[in-house]
C-alpha cells in the first residue's frame, strides 16, 4: 500500500474511533452508525487488495463491521455496547500498522526531453527500489513567442528504455503521489516556456506532501553576489516546494540569503553530472554521418545558450560566424554547433528580425552542406552526450553544457577574454577566446599539435565546486528524500 493511502486510512480509522465514542451521547445515533459502517467497508475494500493478505486486519475489520451492524436502527445506544468496538479498534490500529507494508508512489514530471538527464538517475534509483513504484509522466507545455503560445509535448522523444505514462492517463486526484520530482517550478513566471496549469506547483502542492525541485540546469561555478537575488529562488513558487536540490554549499548560502529556509535545501549535486560520469566509461554511438566527418579531425563544440541572440544579437552573430569558420583556418578540424533547444523561440520573441537569417543559416547552409559551412555539423539532438564525448575543445560561455563538460577534463575555449569574476574554479583552467595575448585564431592553430599547457590544472576540477561529482548524485537525492519523508512520518 502506498504511504499516502496508508496515512489516509489510518486517519479514517481514527475518525471511526472518535465517532464511536460519541454514539452513546447521541439522541439519534443512526446516521453516525451508518457513517461508521461505510468507513469500515471502504477500509475493508482497500486492505483486501493487499498482497500478502493482512488476515488479522481483515478479521478485525469484519468484526467491527458486524458490531456496528448490530447497532444499526437502535434509537439509543448503551455505553456498554460500544466498549467491545473500542477494543476492536485499538487492536485494528496495531494490526494495520504491523501488517500493511508501505510502498512509495513516486512520479517524475519532466517537460523537455533534453532536460530529462536532470532527473534520470533519480528515477533509475527509484525504479530499482522494491519498496517504490515510479512513473515518468512528461507534461505538456507552451513555447512562448512574441505573439502566441505554441502547444508542445515531447513524450515521444524520451529514451526508449524509460517507460512513459501519458499525462492524460495519470490522474493526480487518484494517485496522490508520495513524492513528486520536478525540474521546472517556474509556473507562470517563465518567459520562454510555460507548463500547463494543472502542473503548476500551486496545484501539485494539493496532491503530495513531498514536492522536490531538481533544477534542469547545473548552476554556475561563479558564486552569486551577496547583494543580488537568483531567479532560481526569488520567485513565489519556491514556497510550494518542500525540498530543493543544490549542487554546492555556496548555493545554499545564497538561497538562505534569499530567504529560503535551510531545511528545504539539500546539497547533493546534480544528476546531470551523473550522466557525464556514466557516459565517460562507455562507447557512445555517434549520430548518423558524424563518424566519417570527425575521424582524424580536431573537433570543436560550440555551445550557445537560449538567450544567445537576445542581448546584443549582431555582436553575438559576428562572433558565432567567426567560430564557424575554424575549419578554414585548420582544414583538419570540424565544428559541431549545438544551439540551445529554445534558441528559435527565443529569436522569435526577442529578435524576430533575425529569424529568417537563423533559419537560412541552419537549414539551408549548414544542414544543406553548403561549401561555406562544409566543416560544420549542426547538433539539434535531444541527447548532448555524443557531442561532449567526441569534442576535443568546447567553445562556450558559462552555461550548463560547460559545467557538464568540466567532468571530461578536456580543453575549454571560454567565450570571453578572462576568467569570470567570482569563479570558484582554480585559476588557469580555461583558454580565453578573446585574450589578446593568445586569441582563439592562434589557439586553433596550436591545439592540433598537442598544445595544452593547462591540462594538469583541469584534473578533477568539477569536484572543487560540485557535490557528488563522482556519479552518485541521483542515488543520494533519492535516498535523502526517502529518508526525509519517513522522518516526517
Amino acid at each position: 500500500m502506498f504511504l499516502n493511502r496508508k496515512k489516509r486510512i489510518s486517519k479514517l480509522i481514527d475518525t471511526i474511533s472518535q465517532m464511536q465514542e460519541l454514539l452513546a451521547k447521541l439522541s439519534n445515533p443512526s446516521n453516525a452508525v451508518s457513517d461508521c459502517l461505510a468507513a469500515t467497508e471502504a477500509i475493508l475494500f482497500q486492505v483486501s487488495q493487499e498482497n500478502p493478505t493482512p488476515k488479522k486486519t481483515i478479521d478485525l475489520l469484519q468484526s467491527i463491521h458486524s458490531s456496528f451492524t448490530a447497532l444499526k436502527g437502535l434509537a439509543y445506544i448503551e455505553k456498554s455496547s460500544i466498549i467491545p468496538i473500542d477494543k476492536q479498534l485499538s487492536a485494528l490500529k496495531i494490526s494495520f500498522e504491523e501488517e500493511i507494508q508501505v510502498k512509495l508512489n513516486v512520479v517524475f514530471f519532466p517537460y523537455k526531453a533534453s532536460m530529462w538527464d536532470s532527473l534520470e538517475t533519480i528515477y533509475k534509483t527509484a525504479a530499482k527500489d522494491e519498496d517504490c513504484v515510479a512513473h515518468v509522466v512528461p507534461i505538456p507545455y507552451y513555447k512562448l513567442s512574441k505573439d502566441e503560445a505554441i502547444p508542445t509535448y515531447e513524450g515521444e522523444l524520451f529514451p526508449t528504455d524509460i517507460p512513459i505514462t501519458h499525462y492524460n492517463d495519470y490522474i493526480l486526484e487518484e494517485e496522490q503521489p508520495d513524492i513528486v520530482f520536478l525540474h521546472n517550478i517556474y509556473d507562470e513566471y517563465n518567459t520562454l516556456t510555460r507548463v500547463h496549469e494543472q502542473f503548476f506547483t500551486s496545484n501539485l502542492r494539493n496532491y503530495t506532501e513531498m514536492l522536490v525541485y531538481v533544477p534542469y540546469h547545473i548552476s554556475s561555478f561563479v558564486a552569486p553576489k551577496a547583494d543580488t537575488h537568483s531567479l532560481a529562488y526569488d520567485i513565489p513558487t519556491v514556497e510550494n516546494v518542500d525540498k530543493i536540490v543544490l549542487v554546492g554549499d555556496y548555493l545554499k548560502k545564497a538561497a538562505i540569503h534569499d530567504g529560503i529556509p535551510s531545511e528545504k535545501l539539500l546539497v547533493l549535486g546534480s544528476p546531470k553530472l551523473d550522466a557525464i560520469v556514466n557516459a565517460m566509461g562507455k562507447d557512445i554511438p555517434l549520430p548518423n554521418g558524424w563518424a566519417e566527418r570527425v575521424e582524424g579531425k580536431t573537433v570543436y563544440l560550440i555551445n550557445t545558450g537560449c538567450m544567445f541572440f537576445a542581448g546584443i544579437p549582431f555582436e553575438a552573430l559576428e562572433r558565432l560566424v567567426d567560430f564557424l569558420s575554424i575549419p578554414k583556418i585548420d582544414d583538419q578540424s570540424v565544428v559541431i554547433w549545438r544551439p540551445h533547444p529554445l534558441t528559435k523561440i527565443s529569436i522569435m520573441k526577442y529578435a524576430p528580425y533575425l529569424l529568417d537569417y537563423y533559419v537560412n543559416l541552419t537549414e539551408k547552409y549548414i544542414k544543406g552542406k553548403d561549401k561555406l559551412y562544409s566543416g560544420v555539423i549542426l547538433d539539434e539532438a535531444e541527447d548532448y552526450i555524443p557531442a561532449l564525448k567526441v569534442a576535443d575543445v568546447l567553445i562556450s560561455s558559462d552555461g550548463s553544457l560547460l559545467r557538464s563538460y568540466l567532468l571530461t577534463g578536456k580543453k575549454v575555449l571560454f567565450w570571453d577574454e578572462k576568467e569570470p569574476k567570482g569563479s570558484l574554479l582554480p585559476p588557469d583552467v580555461f583558454y580565453y577566446a578573446f585574450d589578446r595575448s593568445e586569441p582563439w585564431y592562434e589557439l586553433v592553430k596550436k591545439f592540433p599539435t598537442g598544445y595544452d599547457p593547462l591540462a594538469k590544472n583541469r584534473i578533477n576540477i568539477a569536484a572543487n565546486v560540485y557535490a557528488n561529482a563522482d556519479g552518485t548524485s541521483g542515488e543520494k537525492v533519492f535516498a535523502s528524500i526517502k529518508e526525509c519523508l519517513f522522518q516526517r512520518e
